[in-house]
């Protein structure tokens, strides 16, 4: 175990991470999923379809106090297999296995830059806030791509940089006074906290992360890590690439793609970059998010949502899991999804409500009232509004 992994695990072993709960049943029941899970967001990881046959095979590479036994619970016809660096960690997993009888989930103990030991293939890996913590990502990914099954999919999150620069300014500070990870260091942190001006960039992330920092793991985590870089959306993908992986997408459209958060007066110099430019652009011009959460697998396999060609009807669209319409007499409908809204009109509204999966595009246009109009005019109306919500985030597409 090299140097900074010893510290890492030696973290995670003093501070569990996340603050662990105790009831997964409630968790579900007021909504909270957890964003690598299949159940929810399956079509944005595998848009083609699940494979055939038995359940999903799914890894949680560092699967920290909770991820692996949420996802164990959500997926009961899925084997889950959760490793991480920190017994504490698993020991609250094994809990969570034995309170709630999760016979489809095991854990390991290890560092995922081993995992090629399970001697296993996983139609989906979960590695979220992990590898920008290794002293080697690009070996970490590496050894997560050795173990994904050939039509597999990787759901990832990594920190972004211009949401973390107050992270990243007090980080520098507390390091350069010599700060470790004691009860008193972390007091002295919450101390600091409290006194920082109104205007310091880290104001933005403590609103965002209100309810980890009362947490003394929070705030390590945050604050005292002995490992922690984080990757621009260039850095992004590069890296991606470089590791021998496919970038197939953002799970959040819409902080990614200039439709929404751009003024309309620069939309269309920004509609002459490629796709790949465009997300940098958004990255600096929106100045978040902290995190960058996106899909990745093997280039083969990628499988990019367009709508170009005709293959777009046969798209089964899924409302995305935040977003939800309404309707105002005095605005008529919205859709609102992170604190954002838009507007659509009448027959959007409608085939944003029959966003269940139940249904392809092509079966929406065949029933009224859409039958009633010239074919060439509805599709192009289809196409038009089922690439508006896709690029905002609003809804999620599987053949």
């Amino acid at each position: 175990m090299d140097n900074v992994t010893a510290k890492v695990a030696r973290q995670y072993t003093d501070y569990a991470y996340p603050p662990p709960f105790d009831d997964l049943d409630e968790r579900l029941a007021r909504g909270q999923v957890d964003a690598s899970d299949p159940r929810v967001f399956g079509p944005m990881f595998l848009p083609e379809g699940r494979p055939e046959g038995e359940g999903l095979r799914i890894l949680s590479a560092g699967c920290g106090t909770v991820q692996a036994a949420v996802l164990a619970h959500s997926n009961p016809d899925a084997l889950v297999v959760g490793v991480d660096l920190s017994d504490a960690s698993l020991g609250h997993q094994r809990y969570l296995r034995e309170k709630f009888d999760l016979k489809n989930l095991e854990l390991f103990q290890g560092d995922l830059s081993d995992v090629g030991r399970l001697e296993r293939e996983f139609d989906l890996i979960a590695c979220t806030g992990v590898l920008h913590h290794m002293a080697d990502p690009d070996a970490g990914l590496r050894a997560l791509g050795s173990v994904l099954a050939p039509q597999g999919a990787m759901f990832l999150m990594v920190y972004a940089p211009v949401g973390r620069t107050g992270v990243y300014l007090l980080q520098d500070a507390f390091r350069r006074i010599g700060l470790g990870q004691t009860p008193e260091d972390v007091a002295l942190v919450r101390a600091v906290l409290a006194g920082t001006p109104a205007s310091h960039p880290v104001q933005d992330y403590r609103r965002r992360a209100e309810e980890e920092l009362e947490h003394d793991s929070g705030i390590v985590d945050s604050f005292l890590h002995p490992q922690d870089r984080a990757y621009s959306v260039d850095e992004l993908l590069d890296w991606v690439e470089r590791t021998g992986l496919g970038f197939q997408g953002w799970l959040e459209n819409l902080f990614h793609y200039p439709d929404a958060l751009i003024s309309p007066a620069i939309l269309p110099r920004i509609a002459a970059l490629s796709t790949r430019e465009q997300w940098a652009v958004v990255e600096k011009m929106v100045g978040m998010p902290s995190t960058h959460c996106f899909i990745a697998r093997r280039p083969d396999a990628v499988h990019e949502v367009s709508f170009e060609g005709e293959d777009w009807l046969r798209y089964r669209p899924y409302r995305f899991p935040m977003a939800d319409i309404k309707y105002e007499p005095d605005a008529g409908y919205r859709i609102h999804c992170a604190g954002a809204q838009f507007v659509v009109n009448q027959h959007e509204a409608i085939l944003f409500t029959w966003g269940d999966g139940a249904r392809t595009i092509a079966a929406m246009l065949a029933e009224e009232p859409f039958s009633a109009f010239p074919e060439a005019d509805r599709r192009e109306f289809a196409r038009a509004h089922f690439n508006r919500m896709w690029r905002l985030g609003l809804m999620m597409f599987q053949r």
